[in-house]
C-alpha cells in the first residue's frame, strides 16, 4: 500500500515515524524550509525534535499534488483551521482514496466535522478516523501506545491494521466514525476546563469528578450528534478524554492551566507554541449543541464557551460549574 501523510505537525511527525519502520511513506510538509532541515538532521526540527527518522523510507515533499497522486492511502494531521486551503483545489485526486483523519477539530465557519468537509469535497473516499488514546510524544519514545481505527470499511480495517503494526502499538478497531471524530473534538474542550481547574488550585478530588461529569456529558451530546448506542468507556473515547485531561504533554490543558493562573485567554493562547484545537472547537460545538437545543445538556461546554469566548472570568464560572456538577 502507498501511503501519503500530509501534514508536518507532532501528529504528522509521530504517524510518518510508526509508519516508516516498515513501510514506504510520501510526507508532505507545508514549508520547504523544514522540509530541508528534516532532509540535512534526520528529525523534525520544530516538532518531536528527538525523534529520529528513517529518511530510507521517507520521501518528502511540499507538492500537494504529487503527495496524492502516489499513494491509496491518505493520513490527514493538519490542523482544522488549515483544512480547506490545503485539500479545497484538489478534488480530483482524492477520488476513490482510502483518507484516514487524525484531525482533532470542527472546519471554521461551517460547523462541520472533517467527515463531512472530505466526503463533500469527494463522496468516492473510503473515510475513517484515527484516535486515541495517544499522545504523539509517546510515540517518539516508542513507548507502548493504543490507537482506534474507526471506519465502516472491512477491507480498510484489515489493510491498515497490518500497516500500523508494531511492537509498540496496539491497534483497536470501531465502525462508529461519528462518536470517534467527535469524541476527538469534545475532549480537547474538557481538557481545557480540567486545566482551568488545576490552575486555579482546585485539586484531585474535584477534577475526577469533573472529568466523571464530562464523560457523562459526552455521552449524552454523542447521541444527541449521532443516536446510536456507544460504549463510552472505550479507549476512543474515556481513554482519549483522560490522557488528554491528564497528561502533562496535553497542549489543551496547557492552554487552560495558563488560564486559571491568572492570564488573558489571549494572552495564553498567544503562549502556546502548538495549536491547542479546543480553543477553536469550543466556539464550533457550542454553536452545533446550540442549534440542536440541547445546551441545557451542556453545562461544561457552556461553561468552557464563557470562559473563553465571553472573556467571563474563569474563577466565577468555575464556582458555578461546580454546584452544576454531581
Amino acid at each position: 500500500m502507498n501511503i501519503s501523510v500530509i501534514g508536518g505537525g507532532s501528529w504528522g511527525t509521530a504517524l510518518t515515524f510508526i509508519l516508516s519502520k516498515k513501510n514506504k511513506i510520501n510526507w508532505w510538509l507545508r514549508r520547504e524550509k523544514l522540509a530541508t532541515q528534516i532532509k540535512n538532521k534526520k528529525r523534525n526540527t520544530k516538532y518531536l525534535t528527538n525523534c529520529t527518522l528513517n529518511l530510507k523510507n521517507i520521501a518528502i515533499t511540499t507538492n500537494l499534488e504529487t503527495a496524492l497522486n502516489s499513494c491509496d492511502l491518505i493520513i490527514v494531521a493538519v490542523p482544522s483551521s488549515f483544512i480547506e486551503e490545503t485539500f479545497n483545489s484538489f478534488s480530483n485526486l482524492l477520488k476513490n482514496k482510502t483518507l484516514l483523519s487524525a484531525v482533532k477539530g470542527v472546519i471554521p465557519g461551517k460547523l462541520i466535522t472533517p467527515q463531512k468537509y472530505f466526503l463533500g469535497l469527494q463522496s468516492t473516499i473510503n473515510y475513517g478516523v484515527i484516535s486515541g488514546p495517544c499522545h504523539a510524544e509517546e510515540i517518539a519514545h516508542q513507548m507502548k501506545s493504543y490507537l482506534t481505527i474507526s471506519t465502516i470499511h472491512n477491507v480498510t480495517k484489515t489493510n491498515i491494521s497490518k500497516v500500523f503494526q508494531s511492537p509498540f502499538i496496539n491497534i483497536k478497531l470501531s465502525n462508529d466514525v461519528v462518536g470517534a471524530e467527535y469524541a476527538a473534538i469534545i475532549k480537547n474542550i474538557y481538557a481545557i476546563m480540567v486545566g482551568i481547574c488545576s490552575g486555579l488550585g482546585y485539586g484531585d478530588n474535584f477534577i475526577a469528578v469533573l472529568i466523571t461529569a464530562c464523560t457523562n456529558e459526552m455521552k449524552r451530546l454523542l447521541y444527541h450528534l449521532d443516536p446510536k448506542e456507544r460504549t463510552v468507556s472505550q479507549p476512543a473515547y474515556l481513554g482519549d478524554l483522560l490522557v488528554t485531561c491528564y497528561s502533562l504533554h496535553s497542549r489543551n490543558r496547557m492552554l487552560g492551566k495558563t488560564i486559571g493562573r491568572g492570564y488573558s485567554v489571549e494572552n495564553a493562547t498567544a503562549k502556546m507554541t502548538m495549536i491547542a484545537e479546543g480553543y477553536s472547537a469550543t466556539a464550533s460545538i457550542y454553536k452545533i449543541i446550540k442549534k440542536l437545543k440541547i445546551l441545557k445538556e451542556a453545562n461544561i461546554i457552556n461553561s468552557a464557551y464563557k470562559i473563553l469566548h465571553q472573556e467571563k472570568e474563569a474563577k466565577k464560572e468555575i464556582k458555578k460549574l461546580s454546584y452544576l456538577i454531581p
